[in-house]
């Protein structure tokens, strides 16, 4: 008896059925968990504390339910089910002017009735979903829409395994750099008795603040943040090895993709979705911490989806174009590029927080140059939102124009029919076009 080799699309829609219904148990015991500890939250702060882990237990319910559609395609490939292809249309003038307009009314809901009274935050959870969810929607549109794409299931599946494999890694990387420079301080430490008494001082200091209270945490930290050295080392961390470790694993999924890709183009537009998972829940990790803060907190998310977004599409055209058309030269420009972008992001928010921060340690007399140093991050943030935001649409423009045609994409049954009529035994070994 002769065993045929086991189909690679098999092997890849298991392993998407296996990484989606891991990835909605995880997520609904993460909820739970929050649901549970934010009820159960009492003393100082414990409003602050029940609105941050109630909006993030919506988060992560909001998050698995974005898996289902993964899983079901999947399993629907599995059984050999139709996949249909994916068309996203170019948008409109009065859609994006629409859409617009539907996320500042939402914004300005949602922010006059969570500060009507303590318990406003869940009167207004109703519109804390869309107002991070529509401008991911609205920039992965523009950037996205008119361009070649592959089938349903291959766009749920780039974009749930972003929001949920890119995260999760990019985090998981991210504390094993921070414990490592923990761990040699403590190493430090131990030798220096001065330094050793200075971080008792300070997790005393910590200790001894009220919970919740934000304010006094900062201006008791604040003395240490303003320290150049410690500046500088948030620095080097925020603006060059958190771009690198993110715009790596951000497109960790088109890496694999390879040359089941068709176009650069179609590079950009997984690129671009890869970029929008990893906002969508950053984005509302980010602003369910900041409930006190609810309108500021949504806005800031929609200018960081902005870079996510467009930084993840153009690595995902310099993926297209090495893995295509050998033009390894245009993946190490793009990389550069979008490492740059995020870079030059963060170091923006960096100077603008410690210049917040000089303010606050001088609040009697002030601080000219902390007072010039915010004002130095927050133009460079609303340059690079400016800049990035106008070549978006010109980049979509551009990709439209130069895409070539691509032959339609048979549904996948029929796609199986054709080769086992053309080579009778073995269809199995090849992929399905539309996956």
């Amino acid at each position: 008896m002769v065993s045929m080799p086991f189909p690679r699309y098999r092997r890849q829609n298991i392993l998407l059925v296996i990484f989606a219904s891991l990835g909605i148990l995880g997520l609904l015991i993460r909820c739970i968990y929050l649901v549970d500890t934010g009820l159960l939250s009492h003393g100082p702060g414990f409003v602050e504390d029940q609105a941050s882990n109630l909006l993030s237990a919506l988060s992560m319910l909001f998050c698995a339910s974005v898996l289902l559609p993964m899983l079901v395609l999947s399993i629907r490939t599995l059984k050999m089910q139709a996949v249909r292809p994916a068309v996203i249309p170019a948008i409109r003038s009065r859609q994006l002017v629409g859409l617009a307009l539907v996320w500042v009314v939402v914004i300005i809901l949602g922010s006059v009735i969570s500060g009507m009274f303590n318990y406003g935050w869940a009167a207004a959870a109703v519109f804390f979903l869309p107002g991070i969810g529509l401008p991911i929607l609205l920039i992965v549109w523009i950037g996205a829409g008119g361009l070649p794409s592959g089938s349903v299931r291959r766009l749920w599946s780039v974009y749930g395994i972003s929001m949920v494999g890119s995260t999760l890694g990019a985090v998981l990387l991210e504390y094993l750099l921070v414990g490592v420079a923990v761990g040699i301080i403590g190493i430090v430490a131990t030798a220096n008795p001065e330094l050793l008494n200075l971080l008792n001082q300070i997790k005393n200091q910590v200790t001894s603040t009220k919970a919740g209270d934000i304010q006094s945490l900062v201006i008791t930290l604040a003395p240490y943040l303003t320290n150049p050295l410690v500046i500088l080392s948030i620095l080097v961390f925020a603006s060059m090895l958190t771009p690198m470790i993110e715009e790596t694993l951000k497109p960790a999924v088109l890496w694999l993709l390879g040359k089941r890709m068709r176009s650069p183009a179609e590079g950009f537009l997984l690129g671009a979705l890869c970029g929008a998972g990893f906002a969508t829940m950053e984005g509302l990790l980010a602003a369910s911490s900041a409930s006190q803060m609810w309108g500021l907190g949504q806005a800031g998310r929609l200018a960081a989806s902005l870079m996510h977004i467009t930084a993840s599409g153009i690595l995902g055209w310099g993926i297209a174009s090495a893995r295509l058309k050998q033009r390894y030269g245009r993946l190490a420009l793009a990389y550069l590029l979008a490492v740059s972008i995020h870079g030059i992001w963060n170091g923006s928010v960096v100077l603008a927080v410690y210049g917040s921060l000089r303010m606050v340690t001088h609040n009697t007399q002030g601080d000219l140059f902390g007072g010039i140093l915010v004002i130095v991050g927050l133009t460079s943030l609303f340059l690079i939102l400016i800049i990035i935001g106008t070549a978006l649409p010109l980049i979509n423009h551009h990709l439209r124009r130069s895409a070539v045609p691509l032959a339609p994409q048979v549904p996948l049954p029929l796609a199986e029919e054709k080769r086992e009529s053309s080579s009778p035994g073995h269809s199995d070994i090849i992929a399905p076009p539309t996956n």
